[in-house]
């Protein structure tokens, strides 16, 4: 009996050992991009850039633009309410915004985290103090709930793309989860903190559809709660005073105001004048007339309210105006190419913009480090070959190795492009009616650019005129925000103006944008409609990339493809922000330059009663705060 104990025991320790040597790995507070040694802050240490004694109190009012339909920010139809992803829900681990950081994450809902030495798995060791707002606590049967959750029609696709590498989610202990990976990605583990943890009690309910019966309803476990809203006016969110992660580290002098409310403009003239009237507290500045012109009044100079311009770091990503290749029309390089060339920014920058945009040149601008350079050399030119050798020249273009990134035409005169641009089409069999406008099979060559903003129509209008001087004829239609992210949601358009903002570290979100399996899925980011099959191998070499090296050369290879096949026609960015904001809130010493402003100022700075005084008896009196 004794020896068969001991057999028992020994093939206990056996098996423990073989489970224990399958997970071989690291356990740490947090993540980075090439392990944990590149993490910045140890346990326990706030942020560089937060006041940890930072006060509480106070209201805080923002403004969005056009109308939310809904609560819940994960389902595919509607419009979710600004900001709640941030302030209701929670994601497992918190990205650190330091400029000191590229890709870096500590535990937001979970305690530790174990990686394996392949990075083919990890497990997460959930707080057991962490709770939802209704006082359920959250365990692991939340976390692989939420990943399953992924696998609803309703569940909005960009998610899918996201989180496509992710193998499974399974429970090992009421506040422990493992998480399996298809294969090595340096990037996955922190992939999945980024993943939002629903109850499963609430929206796990049996005979509820994920997509329209939690419209109404937002229960996470984040620092605020929904105090009233009402769909399309306004939502205020109310700071939980017994919200369980109030003492961890990563939060001290962060979430400070009492109360956030957003309210809803539907027209950007009446936005602008409300924020002037006072009736909201902070705006980020879009329009480049209104910097140039407005915002300069005597509540300016008496320092009422603040006028700021402060340079970011940001990579800038791509914004233009993207053509619709499920409309056959845009089918063809050439007709891309002709119209893009026509857009003359220089003319734009000077009479619309107030010389205060630099043009787009490729998809990762502002970043000297993946912005490509010149013609392609050595790593990268070799790429290139090897993907126009297996896939063609169709996909591969020539002008690839003999043209550097940059926007169709800029630096050459309109003249000169207009007619390359009438040459272009005229080699396409586009031939010219009795109107002006070209024809083909009985076609005309006309198309529409569908707007959610009234401020694009003044910029739009030129470029009308210069397709119109090469027989293309350009409408624009202004819809409203639902109306707008329905189409947008349907690929329902021809032109759009979209926007694919960029991180420091390019992965599995490349899939939504540009690869021939998000084409047919309703919600991707896939607008241009791309089916090149050497971007989806890119995008494979992006995700799976072992170095950063490998990860810049292959975006820098996508980027002159992308560049080349002329889907976009380029728009325009800043390296500041443009910012103003009524002087009563103060802020940490130190801003990280790479995130966004707007969020800085939600979550890190704070109502000061001091200031909000003396600005109330300065403006009663008429006095300076100068």
């Amino acid at each position: 009996m004794k020896k068969y104990t001991l057999f028992l025991s020994l093939l206990a320790a056996l098996s423990l050992l073989i489970v224990s040597s399958g997970f071989a790995g690291k356990t740490s507070h947090g993540l980075s991009l090439y392990g944990p040694q590149d993490l910045k802050y140890k346990p326990g240490e706030p942020y560089d850039y937060a006041n940890p004694n930072a006060p509480k109190g106070g209201h805080l009012v923002l403004s969005a633009f056009g109308a939310f339909t809904k609560l819940n920010p994960l389902s595919l139809k509607g419009v979710p309410a600004s900001f709640i992803d941030l302030l209701v829900f929670q994601s497992p681990m918190d990205g650190s915004a330091d400029d000191d950081e590229h890709f870096s994450q500590y535990g937001k809902l979970i305690e530790k985290v174990e990686l394996a030495d392949d990075r083919l798995s990890m497990v997460y060791h959930i707080y057991k103090n962490a709770k939802f707002s209704d006082g359920h606590p959250v365990t692991a049967d939340d976390f692989v709930f939420s990943f399953n959750l992924i696998k609803d029609p309703e569940f909005h696709p960009f998610y899918k793309h996201y989180f496509a590498d992710i193998k499974k989610a399974e429970k090992l202990g009421r506040y422990k989860v493992k998480y399996t990976f298809n294969f090595y990605n340096q990037e996955l583990p922190l992939i999945v903190g980024q993943m939002t943890i629903l109850p499963k009690h609430i929206y796990g309910q049996k005979g509820k559809k994920f997509g329209s019966d939690f419209d109404d309803l937002a229960v996470g476990s984040g620092p605020y709660t929904v105090k009233k809203y009402e769909f399309g006016k306004y939502i205020i969110y109310k700071r939980n005073p017994n919200w369980w992660g109030k003492d961890l580290a990563i939060n001290q002098g962060r979430y400070n105001y009492d109360e956030i409310t957003v309210k809803i403009y539907l027209d950007p003239v009446a936005m602008r004048e409300a924020f002037k009237g006072g009736e909201y507290d902070f705006n980020l500045v879009n329009s480049s007339r209104d910097w140039a012109l407005d915002y300069k009044g005597n509540f300016v100079k008496k320092g009422y309210y603040l006028r700021k311009e402060l340079p970011h770091t940001r990579v800038s990503g791509m914004q233009g105006f993207a053509m619709n290749m499920r409309n056959p029309i845009f089918k063809s390089r050439k007709v891309r190419a002709a119209i893009a060339m026509v857009m003359d920014f220089d003319w734009s920058n000077r009479n619309l913009f107030y010389n205060q945009y630099t043009r787009n040149d490729c998809y990762f601008d502002n970043n000297p480090e993946m912005k490509a350079k010149d013609q392609p050399q050595g790593e990268i030119k070799e790429i290139l070959l090897n993907l126009r050798k297996k896939h063609g020249k169709i996909f591969v273009p020539k002008t690839v190795f003999t043209k550097s990134v940059g926007a169709p035409g800029q630096g050459i005169p309109i003249e000169k492009n207009i007619a390359l641009a009438n040459k272009l089409l005229d080699s396409e069999g586009w031939k010219r009616g009795k109107d002006g406008f070209r024809q083909k099979k009985g076609q005309r060559l006309e198309f529409k650019v569908l707007l959610v903003s009234p401020l694009f129509q003044r910029i739009v209008e030129p470029f009308k005129n210069n397709l119109k001087k090469i027989g293309v004829k350009l409408t624009d239609k202004l819809v409203q925000v639902a109306q707008y992210e329905e189409r947008l949601r349907e690929f329902k358009f021809d032109m759009v103006v979209a926007s694919f903002p960029q991180s420091r570290s390019p992965g599995n979100e490349q899939r939504s944008m540009w690869t021939s399996a998000a084409v047919k899925v309703p919600g991707s980011r896939n607008y241009m409609g791309i089916e090149n099959p050497a971007i989806d191998e890119l995008v494979d070499i992006i995700i799976k990339a072992r170095t950063r090296k490998e990860l810049v050369n292959a975006i820098q290879a996508m980027d002159r493809i992308l560049t080349q096949q002329f889907y976009i026609v380029p728009h325009w960015y800043i390296g500041y922000d443009r910012m103003v904001y009524w002087n009563k809130f103060s802020h940490p010493k130190n801003i990280p330059t790479a995130s966004s402003r707007l969020a800085h100022f939600m979550e890190w700075w704070w109502y000061d009663e001091a200031k909000a005084k003396k600005l109330k008896n300065a403006m009663s009196s008429g006095k300076s705060l100068k």
